[in-house]
């Protein structure tokens, strides 16, 4: 090797060394994994707003999950968490591709986020009216929301909202297996009123993953009660994946 060639190594091991210093500098605003992004649970909230489902049963569902949302009880599970905040959307299913998004990914940990939530769930407008019930679209339509969703975390997990088993597309079981497979549980809240074997429904073809499991209320009356019981049991639930 020749002295001019050695003389130029010096310059280039500095210019390699900047460049290294540059791209691992990067002010946290600009990265992809920012530590804000992190929650201890990524939950999507599926309601069903099928034919079954008359505007008195509609704003008592409503009423009930805001008021869930916004309870003390919720909020300390929230804030117990290693993180101490969670990711939540949620979205209404009817019929065959029958899917709405109607309140984006937010991450949540204060009690003003979880009231700010509870007024957005209660504003509100019911997308779908008259509709059959294909769980297995709102399965596959929240699994694909669920993996898009712009935060790091280890558990992510669905929740299927509804009073009648399907009756329209492909049987939920397939939606629910392609679903666990990704990592993804699926818990249900059986809304037990007109069908009594739907929590048993709910068990064997809707549900699935590590620790899943279903709520059951009685009637619309109910659904609050139901789901506060249901949002404490999955927000505090053990790192499971």
């Amino acid at each position: 090797m020749t002295k001019q060639n050695l003389a130029g190594i010096p310059h280039l091991v500095l210019a390699l060394l900047l460049f290294f210093l540059t791209i691992t500098t990067v002010p946290p605003s600009h990265q992809t994994n920012a530590a804000g992004d992190d929650v201890d649970l990524v939950l999507l909230l599926a309601l069903d707003v099928s034919a079954s489902v008359d505007s008195t049963e509609y704003n008592l569902m409503t009423e009930g999950l805001a008021k869930a949302l916004s309870s003390d009880t919720v909020g300390d599970t929230i804030r117990s968490g290693k993180i101490g905040a969670i990711a939540i959307s949620v979205m209404q299913w009817s019929g065959f591709q029958e899917q709405e998004v109607k309140i984006k990914w937010t991450r949540v940990s204060s009690r003003t986020d979880l009231i700010k939530l509870a007024e957005q769930v209660r504003a509100m407008t019911r997308r779908y009216k008259g509709g059959a019930t294909d769980i297995g679209g709102a399965i596959n339509f929240s699994r694909k929301l669920v993996r898009s969703a712009p935060f790091l975390t280890a558990r992510r997990t669905i929740d299927i909202a509804g009073d009648g088993a399907n009756n329209v597309n492909e049987h939920p079981s397939i939606e629910r297996d392609i679903t666990i497979k990704s990592n993804i549980i699926i818990n249900g809240l059986a809304v037990t009123g007109r069908a009594a074997p739907l929590v048993r429904y709910y068990t064997y073809f809707v549900i699935g993953g590590p620790a899943a499991f279903v709520e059951e209320a009685r009637d619309y009356d109910s659904f609050g009660t139901a789901m506060r019981r249901k949002l404490v049991r999955e927000i505090g639930g053990q790192l499971l994946f």
